[in-house]
């Protein structure tokens, strides 16, 4: 339909254009002395048409000419646009998929091209790292193109985690702290922090730092109580020299965090070794109270207070929701020994070997019954630990 009014409206311009050159007797003439020239108007209409016609098409086709050279360049310069982004492309794909070797082939080859993008440098550093080559990861990162102020974060983080598989993790903190100057603090440098102050044994910073971790959704609130737990029990342990700076650090702890099994037996080990056996007692306590831990009665256990009878005391409480633990009535034998109560002492050593035979018990009632002459019952128990410590030895992974 659109075809037929198209052509209807053709030949009606036709009809109209050749009854105007039958009814139109003008002419036009030109005169420069002594010559003149005379023509029929339509044939001046044709002829000044062909002349604009041929006039526009003359003027269209120098611009095009003039204009040929710059797109040609810009041609070129998007052809390699496209290689450098395509070999960029593929350097990723091979990055993500773990191979490193093509990843850095892919991007050095984009960088070779002229005009490719800056990211590849950082991508061919990215994947030396996971190879470790160190030398190779310095060399991509001290580019010029590398050190652009909008490539500042992801060159940093890299330098960062380099300096850090190089067992440098204070040179990598460094460098997070220049990042935290940049972009201030994001999730991966966050990350990246905490192994860099466990590698530097900077445990006492460790704590705020799972703080904000689990704002962040990284781990989960039972995650990170254990992590922060494991930090202090860390930095706890460093202080098993420093009575001033144990008192210190223990004091500024939240009662949660004291009371986390992790924590209360590093302060206890700590205590006991600058001679606080008391106070090492009165933690483990505590912590058992709340979080029942069997671990920790073989610390209290050897807590040597100047009296043992509110250890036994405390121990002889929990029996009562905890009476088949075997550990805790090795404890209980342990502190009736210490406080001399030697029928006591035997009667739950041996509940604990009823329960659990295990060597530590065996060592126990043996150690007892030296003490006390019997030396039969002495090399049967001590005979019955040897074994039973060897079987366990032989158990454990190599």
């Amino acid at each position: 339909m659109r075809v037929l009014l198209a052509f209807l409206l053709l030949a009606a311009a036709a009809v109209a254009v050749a009854l105007f050159a039958r009814i139109n007797a003008g002419y036009a003439q030109f005169v420069a002395p002594p010559y003149r020239l005379e023509l029929s108007l339509n044939a001046f209409i044709v002829l000044a048409l062909v002349a604009f016609v041929a006039l526009y098409t003359l003027l269209r086709v120098a611009t095009r000419l003039s204009r040929m050279p710059r797109e040609v360049r810009a041609s070129r310069r998007r052809r390699q646009r496209e290689r450098a982004r395509a070999k960029e492309d593929a350097a990723v794909v091979a990055l993500i998929e773990g191979r490193h070797g093509k990843a850095r082939q892919f991007a050095l080859e984009s960088l070779a091209i002229p005009g490719s993008s800056a990211v590849a440098s950082l991508i061919a550093a990215r994947a030396a790292l996971e190879t470790r080559d160190f030398a190779s990861v310095e060399t991509m990162l001290a580019r010029p193109e590398a050190r652009a102020t909008s490539l500042a974060v992801p060159r940093l983080m890299l330098e960062a985690e380099v300096a850090l598989e190089r067992g440098q993790p204070v040179e990598a903190l460094a460098r997070l702290a220049e990042l935290k100057k940049e972009a201030g603090s994001h999730t991966a440098a966050l990350r990246l922090e905490l192994r860099a102050l466990t590698a530097a044994g900077r445990h006492a910073e460790i704590p705020p730092l799972i703080d904000q971790l689990v704002k962040r959704k990284v781990y989960d609130a039972g995650q990170g109580e254990l992590l922060r737990a494991s930090a202090h029990a860390e930095a706890l342990a460093a202080f098993a020299h420093d009575a001033s700076g144990l008192r210190d650090y223990w004091n500024r702890l939240s009662e949660a965090d004291r009371l986390q099994p992790k924590a209360a037996r590093a302060a206890a080990a700590s205590f006991i070794a600058l001679g606080g056996d008391r106070e090492a007692a009165d933690i483990l306590a505590r912590s058992l109270d709340r979080h029942w831990d069997s671990d920790l009665l073989l610390v209290y256990a050897e807590c040597t207070t100047a009296d043992p009878t509110p250890q036994l005391e405390t121990a002889e409480r929990w029996l009562v929701t905890h009476n088949q633990d075997a550990t805790l009535l090795f404890a209980l034998g342990r502190l009736c020994e210490r406080a001399q109560l030697w029928g006591k002492a035997q009667t739950y050593l041996e509940a604990s070997l009823a329960l659990d035979d295990r060597w530590r018990a065996h060592m126990a009632l043996g150690e007892m019954q030296a003490k006390l002459g019997r030396a039969d019952e002495a090399n049967a128990h001590l005979a019955a630990a040897l074994r039973l410590a060897l079987a366990e030895l032989e158990r454990a992974p190599r």
